[in-house]
């Protein structure tokens, strides 16, 4: 596929720039950007969501060769029609059918006479399908939500490219992938790449949409990168490293994200767990001194999702304590965590730290506005100079602090949260996920506000699946399995390596 001069303009903003794009059959082709940098509108755009500014020529070259087919990016059915397939980061599928039945979605469903659905064959060439793709462990007729992320993740590209009781024969051509690994465990993302890997060698073309650089060189051959709406490089992956990378997505040199070192002293213990049990968690004994910055490991159903959860009182526990600068924490009580110098940042953003359609400004002194009262009424400028003080201070992207915050880019909006959860001087941070979704850039920012944080004396907790982020940040990494914590590692045993191995080898793991 061929895209020459892509461009789409909003008002106020140029998204994308006069983009070209080119994409080999048998390819995979990752596409990577800070937050902001186009990839979600040039996604858009080639679904058909999004229809470009001006004249897009666009081209699809036929398997057997002959004359360049040229198609309309106005609209779904001619990108549909010349055989482009897409698995978005939700997946769209529906919990409540089968697997099989989600793959029909995207076919058409195999009927007998009368028009009754022949079930047989519908599971039949569900189990081809998967198969196919290297996930023939699991029944097809179980619910999706029943199934892993990686199953799910399974039926999802199944579906797009399943369209006879022959995958050989799928007229999918390109299939573009949207964050295809954001819920999976490091185990399930090696067996979505060998899937890929397979289509790749039927001559699907595959452009690979992700934040994670470590997967960009893993499974990609050629990548394109996009800074501020524009194209600034297409290069075959072994040309470059990840710092190369970084500079061209960023604009800057590789050392400006680098985190600086910092030094704790001994000094009091601002969280104390004992014996806390609930959801996943089985036992779980932890402390956070203040000035320190602790990381908890694992991968799904280790109990590491079920955490912060319990401890900032969102999840009910079934016994066990927690202690928040000496102040006892009753269970299922986050009033009481906050009374006690609490904040936290919930790892599913969107549904659970934002409020999409109020401005920036309200999203960050949503937690507390006491200090903006006056004479019994809000005292609106007071309010919005706050809030543009740290949008200032923590470099927040956005055309005003009246601006609906569901329009900022991931990142933004993550740093607005953290502007809202430290405004509040908190003693101790519990973060969940932090980074998740968000580019290289503005990780690097909200690594360095956590650095600032626990420099003023703050504790910070960090739950993540993000093992190189674990290493980067943190001092000490608790890694949990079973529902218990299996290892504690810092200073020379904190690698990538050592967390991956305790996650998956506890047995043999330094404790």
């Amino acid at each position: 596929m061929t895209i020459e001069h892509l461009a789409k303009h909003f008002p106020g903003q140029i998204a994308l720039d006069d983009v070209d794009l080119e994409i080999a059959a048998g390819q995979i082709h990752a596409l990577v950007g800070q937050n902001g940098s186009g990839k979600s509108t040039l996604i858009k755009c080639l679904a058909g969501y999004h229809e470009p500014t001006g004249d897009a020529p666009a081209t699809f070259a036929p398997p057997s060769g002959g004359s360049a087919v040229r198609f309309d990016l106005a609209g779904g059915a001619a990108v549909d029609r010349v055989g482009i397939r897409f698995v978005h980061q939700d997946l769209a599928l529906v919990d409540g059918m089968s697997a099989a039945e989600n793959l029909a979605l995207g076919s058409g469903f195999t009927t007998a006479r009368m028009g009754r659905i022949r079930w047989s064959a519908e599971v039949a060439r569900a189990e081809a399908a998967l198969s196919d793709l290297g996930f023939a462990d699991f029944d097809v007729r179980l619910p999706v939500g029943a199934l892993t992320p990686a199953q799910k993740t399974a039926v999802a590209i199944a579906r797009a490219v399943a369209e006879s009781d022959d995958p050989a024969k799928s007229n999918v051509r390109l299939l573009i992938l949207d964050e295809p690994t954001a819920s999976l465990p490091g185990d399930d993302v090696v067996r979505l790449f060998t899937a890929l890997e397979q289509l790749k060698a039927r001559g699907v073309a595959i452009l690979y949409v992700s934040h994670h650089l470590d997967e960009i060189f893993r499974i990609a051959d050629v990548v394109t990168v996009l800074r501020d709406g524009r194209r600034v490089a297409t290069k075959p992956i072994a040309e470059l490293d990840h710092g190369s990378l970084i500079e061209l997505m960023i604009g800057r040199e590789m050392a400006a994200v680098e985190r600086p070192p910092v030094s704790i002293t001994e000094s009091s213990r601002a969280l104390v767990v004992r014996g806390l049990e609930g959801g996943t968690v089985r036992r779980l004994d932890l402390d956070v001194r203040a000035g320190e910055i602790v990381g908890v490991a694992g991968i799904t159903g280790s109990g590491r999702e079920d955490v912060v959860g319990l401890i900032i009182g969102q999840t009910p526990s079934a016994s066990g304590s927690v202690s928040v600068g000496g102040q006892p924490v009753p269970p299922y009580r986050p009033r009481a965590g906050i009374a006690a110098g609490m904040a936290s940042l919930p790892g599913d953003r969107k549904r659970l730290g934002i409020v999409p359609l109020l401005p920036v400004a309200d999203n960050i002194t949503l937690g507390n506005v006491e200090g903006h009262w006056r004479r019994g009424r809000l005292d609106r400028n007071a309010e919005l100079h706050e809030a543009r003080e740290w949008v200032e201070r923590l470099s927040i992207i956005t055309a005003g602090v009246l601006a609906p915050i569901g329009v900022l880019s991931g990142g933004n909006q993550q740093k607005a949260l953290f502007a809202r959860a430290l405004r509040m001087a908190p003693g101790l941070l519990v973060l969940d996920e932090p980074t998740h979704g968000i580019d290289v850039g503005a990780k690097a920012d909200i690594h360095e506000l956590l650095d600032h944080a626990a420099a003023d004396g703050a504790a910070v907790l960090v739950a993540t699946t993000d093992t190189e982020e674990l290493v980067r940040l943190t001092h000490r990494v608790v890694v949990m399995r079973g529902g218990e914590a299996v290892a504690e590692l810092s200073g020379a045993d904190l690698t990538v390596a050592s967390i991956e191995h305790a996650q998956l080898a506890p047995e043999e793991a330094i404790v």
